[in-house]
């Protein structure tokens, strides 16, 4: 691949001030020395966030756009709707509320010199408090998460596509607004005959949910949406001895006192249990087994 190649980073936004320029800024410091554009493709169609972008410090050295994606609520819809909008044949998306490291985009593009889709690692202690990084564990960064025993996927918040692909494949499906859209789209990807990539050096940091209420439905969330993808591509899921062990860790977790957790504990319990009850939900809605 030349190096004069481009890329376009889509972002999409939802009522994403003020963590949005934590974003802006680490795009800023990126050591990517090619053309790339910053397109905020906002869900909520909002006249603050356009204000936003025109007005902002870093528009010119980001060549930073806002696009209108109100049209359908998701993140699918507003990805959509920021590719199609991109000028460049490299697409890399991230989230609004996190950091990518400064190798970010260079680590994604140069991934794309071999492959037709990318992932990259996440790590939690830039941007969280110690007690709520403690909740859940990241995967190894050394190399990209395998989900039911199936295909390598890569999270919404750190993924680079070839446009080509994109378009062959036909975006993002918007039936999964939010959880496991990623999965799908991975999945879609590779079972049309692409190839996967991963860059270690392409680091985003993660930022955490800080409330038990909306970790717990955010980590139910995904597993009732992965059962589903799982069954709409027939993965094998966990072996079968998975689901007694998790319960397990679930029960040998829970002391006799809940009022005496600390919240470090509160957390993390809540993430274990709610992967497992997101799974059992999405059993149950997709009538298929993925415990």
């Amino acid at each position: 691949m030349s190096a004069a190649i481009g890329a376009s980073v889509v972002i999409a936004c939802y009522r994403g001030l003020p963590e949005l320029d934590v974003q802006l800024q680490a795009l800023a410091a990126q050591d990517f020395t090619e053309p790339f554009e910053v397109i905020l493709s906002d869900n909520e169609g909002s006249a603050d966030l356009e204000w936003f972008a025109l007005n902002h410090p870093l528009r010119g050295r980001l060549d930073l756009r806002w696009v209108d994606a109100s049209g359908t609520a998701g993140t699918s819809h507003a990805r959509n709707v920021g590719t199609r909008a991109a000028r460049y044949p490299l697409i890399a998306y991230c989230d609004q509320d996190d950091a990518v490291h400064p190798t970010w985009l260079r680590a994604i593009v140069q991934a794309l010199g071999s492959a037709d889709i990318v992932g990259g690692p996440l790590e939690r202690e830039t941007l969280n408090d110690p007690v709520v990084a403690a909740w859940r564990a990241l995967p190894d960064p050394a190399e990209p998460v395998v989900l039911g025993r199936f295909l390598p996927m890569t999270f919404g918040c750190n993924l680079g596509v070839r446009r080509s692909v994109f378009d062959a494949v036909g975006g993002w499906d918007e039936s999964y607004p939010t959880a496991g859209s990623d999965v799908e789209f991975c999945w879609r990807v590779q079972t049309r005959g692409y190839e996967f990539g991963y860059a270690r050096d392409a680091l985003v940091a993660y930022r955490y949910r800080t409330g038990i209420r909306e970790s717990w439905d955010q980590v139910i969330d995904y597993g009732r949406e992965e059962a589903r993808v799982a069954r709409d591509y027939g993965a094998p899921g966990r072996q079968w001895w998975w689901p007694l062990l998790h319960a397990g860790v679930v029960v040998g977790m829970c002391p006799v006192w809940p009022w005496a957790w600390s919240r470090s504990r509160r957390g993390e319990w809540v993430w274990i249990t709610g992967n497992l009850v997101g799974r059992i939900a999405g059993s149950v809605k997709y009538r298929t087994l993925y415990l």
